[in-house]
Parts: structure tokens; sequence; C-alpha cells
């Protein structure tokens, strides 16, 4: 999970691969391309599989925690820092390092906070909607409710923290998208295990959203640097591709062959780490759902259950 935008402006030189701005939009780290790519596979994915275990209920909530989580990640921290800037200038406060620092962690904290702990509250509400209009019973409520943990409280800073200390963590997560992922995932993990409807959800999610982390942010580069070693493909980095995209070198064959090879390892590394997030991380949850608890019940269902032997 990455704070995105788009400068993908280098215009197309002749002597080089037709490859070589597709493969920019892999290595620049401000590219939404392959996380858009990645985000609509699984949406679709997930949402699939959701339909063929839990059926048009779940299937409805896995579409909107998914898509409303990828378009907060792919647009929302932007939308929500450009707000912070304007309301600032409505103020005329000063954008000093000190408040751009400030703005990058609070609209990271706002966006998580909001997926992890108001998302699935909202999603509990739609199902429990759902339900309301497909039954014909009066009366049908959740027994097993959890409220939700105040975002005051999720938010609540840490007042002793200085300014320069405040720069320093703001620029590590503008910069290191390891830590901003396993930072920000940490709070929706909490947030969706908080808002699990009983245990064996609470159980579902952890699995789900833990072994997610590692085919969001290691997977690709890792399939890549073992595919380099194995075809003996050439490393090729950004900066070399915007001087060849822009004519200030000259491209060779062996740097089209780099491109062509490279291309080809980040295209499918993204599509098997999109493979898993959709289809085999769904697959063995529902494996672990009817493990335990003997059923592919969807637990947003009016008359949810498990097995005697598995309850509490």
């Amino acid at each position: 999970m990455r704070i995105l935008n788009n400068n993908n402006n280098i215009s197309y030189h002749g002597d080089v691969s037709k490859l070589a701005k597709p493969l920019r939009t892999f290595l620049d780290k401000n590219s939404i391309i392959p996380t858009l790519l990645i985000e609509t596979g699984v949406t679709l994915g997930r949402t699939y599989e959701a339909n063929k275990k839990g059926g048009k209920k779940e299937a409805v909530e896995r579409f909107v925690e998914q898509g409303v989580s990828a378009a907060v990640w792919l647009g929302g921290v932007q939308a929500i820092k450009k707000i912070i800037n304007l309301s600032a200038d409505a103020l005329k406060i000063n954008k000093s390092d000190n408040f751009k620092a400030f703005n990058t962690l609070s609209s990271l904290a706002l966006a998580t906070g909001f997926i992890g702990f108001v998302l699935p509250k909202i999603n509990h509400y739609i199902s429990k909607k759902v339900i309301e209009k497909t039954s014909k019973k009066e009366n049908i409520a959740r027994s097993n409710h959890i409220k939700t943990a105040s975002f005051d409280e999720f938010s609540k800073k840490n007042k002793n923290i200085s300014f320069t200390s405040l720069q320093s963590v703001a620029s590590a997560f503008e910069n290191n998208n390891a830590l901003r992922l396993l930072v920000t995932d940490t709070g929706v993990i909490a947030g969706r295990y908080k808002n699990g409807r009983n245990k064996y959800e609470k159980i579902e999610g952890l699995f789900r959203d833990i072994t997610s982390i590692y085919f969001y942010l290691l997977s690709t580069k890792n399939f890549v640097e073992a595919g380099r070693k194995v075809f003996k493909i050439n490393k090729i980095d950004k900066d070399k591709l915007d001087n060849l995209l822009s004519g200030a070198l000259k491209a060779s064959d062996a740097d089209n062959k780099a491109i062509k090879g490279n291309f080809a390892l980040y295209a499918a590394g993204t599509a098997l780490s999109t493979f898993a997030l959709a289809v085999l991380i769904p697959k063995v949850q529902y494996l672990i759902r009817n493990k335990l608890t003997n059923k592919d019940q969807f637990p947003g269902d009016d008359n949810y259950s498990v097995e005697q032997k598995n309850k509490v």
C-alpha cells in the first residue's frame, strides 16, 4: 500500500524497445498501473470465490471490502492530502516541512483507520440490509455484533514526538514502500480483527490479511530476482530507462534484450502474485472455515451457526 501518483511523461525514442515504457511502470514506485492490475484481479477473484462459498451476501461484502480498499489506497490518500492542503490554504497555515510531515502521516492514519475500523462496519450494515430485503422475517439481527473501537482511540498521537522525528517518520513512509505497507496493514488487520463477528471469522481474516502481505509486497520482486538468475537476464534500473527513453542514451541490443527479459519477468511475477491473492489464498481461507466450523456458511447470514462440537 503506497502513496501514489503518476508522473510517466517520458517520450519514446525509436531505438529503444517498445517494452521500455511499460517496464518503467513496474520500476516506478509511484506508478499506479501495477497496483491497479493486481487490485482489479484480487477484487474480481475474491468476489467470485466468496460467491461460490458464502453466496451473494458474502460476495457483496468481499467486493465492497476489496474495491473500496483499493480505491482508498490508489487515490484516497492523495485526496486526503489535498483536502488538508486546501484547508491549510483557507486558514492561511504555513506549509512548512513539519506541516507536510503531519499531512502525510495524518492522511495515512485516516486511510488506515477507515479501511480497518470503519469499512467493516459499513460492510456488516450492508449485509444486514441485504438480509432484511431478501428475507420475510421481521426481526433479523446479528447477536454477535461487536462494537468497533472509536477512530479517536485508534488515531491518538504520541504528544511527545518532536517535529524533527515527525519529519523523519514521514520521510520513511514516503520513501519506503515496505515500511508503509507493514505499518498501515497492521492497523487494517487490527481493525478487521476487532470487527470480526465471531472467532472463526477473525481467524480467517488474520490468515488472509497476513499471508497477503507477502504477495502484495515481496513475491513479484523475489520472482524477478530468481528469474534473472535462472535465465541470465541483466538487471536494468529506472534511471537508465529514463535516459534511453529520453534519447540521452542510445539503446544497444543488450539493453533491448534486458528490457524485454525484465518486462516478461515483471509481467509474469505480477500475474502469479495476483493469482495467489485472488484465488489461492481465498481457497485456503475457505478450507480453514470448513475445518473450524464444518460448514461453508457466511458469518453474516442471519441464521449463522457452527457445529455444536466447535462452539465455545
